[in-house]
């Protein structure tokens, strides 16, 4: 645990801090940093926590510019995963306490300097874990574990390929890929992150070359597993890459944002690009055995059953226990203050992020200073933070070289 997370944030005033979004008389939606009044005690099931880190999605970008559906009429608070400190546990909550170190899974609401929230997505985090790591952890790896080994059944000897390598979930699935023995890697990103990806994808693709040829040539009989975030062009690509009892799997679509988001024609033209592609031919999935599947985990989360929120409560524990043996690592890219929120959401519309991006509700008291962002999981559990606060307990040391997952976590 840092010194910063040691500091209190106890707030005596009967306002907290939020981000919201709000309607512009213009029409577009907006961020903006605001107060509002303390939320209730926690009632029956309920969990009070003082935010300490939250993490930053596509989905959130998505929110912002009105791209995601079943949201909130404006004014609501957004984000979706956070960390922090229970203040307060309303009745029936057992399995966390006051003053816990806890990460939270929200749909929506996460955004706040104090949030109240159903005890069935809170969990207690490991003491090695720091706040920014677990507000980063459960949207990415989650969805890294569910799609590779639940979903994805990948095994040694297959080939999987994924993209937004250098993305949160990207990152994640690098690091989880790993554990699979004798399993080729192939993934896209944008060519300024190859150097940093290199080193743990056996081979890297440009998102914006038709990347069809080199793949064949690399496995000429097709790819076995196929992770796709992009959609658009990428989903044409994708199955007629994929082999003979393959499985395609589509977990986001935030091939949307490669267009002028700030521009209602440019938004208008890539949505009507997006939704023209060639429709999948059911028949040719019977005769090849392919299989296509889409995984939403925040619909999971609204809409899933008790049983479907005990088996995302075990994949949680699961990713715990790699966590605590070193066999995963969350990549924090850099990290920013509630006031600060539009550039922070800009690193992910840019795609100049690798790994997640954090806000926080307050600002630091010193300046920051950039460290070398570590993809590759790590035996130690040191903050692995590319910008880290000034009162993390590494402040003082040199930033460590990238490396590779160690073979014993292969």
């Amino acid at each position: 645990m840092t010194s910063n997370e040691n500091m209190t944030t106890a707030n005596t005033s009967a306002d907290i801090k939020c981000i919201i979004v709000q309607q512009a008389f213009t029409g577009k939606r907006e961020l903006k940093v605001t107060t509002i009044p303390k939320p209730p005690p926690p009632g029956d099931g309920e969990v009070l926590i003082a935010v300490k880190a939250c993490g930053i999605n596509f989905n959130d970008v998505l929110v912002r510019y009105a791209l995601l559906e079943d949201t909130p009429r404006p004014p609501f608070i957004p984000g979706f995963e956070c960390s922090g400190e229970i203040l307060d546990i309303g009745t029936n909550v057992t399995h966390v306490d006051r003053g816990d170190r806890v990460l939270v899974l929200t749909r929506f609401t996460a955004w706040a300097e104090q949030i109240v929230v159903k005890k069935d997505f809170v969990f207690k985090i490991p003491k090695e874990m720091s706040f920014r790591e677990a507000a980063v952890l459960p949207i990415a790896y989650l969805t890294a574990y569910i799609l590779l080994f639940e979903i994805g059944n990948i095994r040694s000897g297959q080939t999987l390929l994924f993209h937004s390598a250098g993305g949160g979930v990207g990152v994640a699935l690098t690091q989880l890929s790993k554990l699979v023995p004798n399993l080729t890697i192939l993934a896209t990103a944008s060519p300024h992150k190859f150097d940093v990806l290199r080193a743990h994808i056996h081979y890297l693709f440009e998102h914006d070359i038709d990347y069809t040829e080199d793949i064949k040539k690399i496995s000429p009989e097709g790819v076995d597993l196929i992770l796709d975030c992009m959609a658009g062009d990428d989903c044409e690509r994708g199955l007629g890459l994929l082999k003979f009892n393959g499985k395609y799997v589509m977990y986001g679509t935030s091939s949307v944002l490669t267009w002028d988001v700030k521009n209602l024609f440019g938004i208008t033209k890539g949505m009507t690009n997006w939704w023209q592609n060639d429709k999948v031919s059911c028949l040719r999935l019977f005769q090849d055995s392919k299989s296509i599947h889409g995984f939403n985990l925040i619909q999971l989360l609204q809409r899933g059953s008790n049983e479907t929120r005990r088996y995302l409560c075990d994949i949680m524990h699961k990713v715990f226990i790699l966590y605590k043996e070193g066999k995963i690592k969350p990549v924090v890219d850099s990290v920013f203050t509630f006031e600060d929120i539009n550039n922070a959401l800009g690193k992910l519309i840019d795609r100049k992020n690798i790994g997640k991006v954090v806000i926080e509700p307050f600002v630091n008291a010193k300046a920051e200073k950039v460290k070398k962002v570590k993809v590759g999981s790590t035996s130690g559990h040191q903050d692995s933070s590319s910008t880290s606060g000034p009162d993390d307990d590494d402040d003082d040391k040199d930033p460590e070289d990238l490396r590779q997952s160690s073979s014993s976590n292969q």
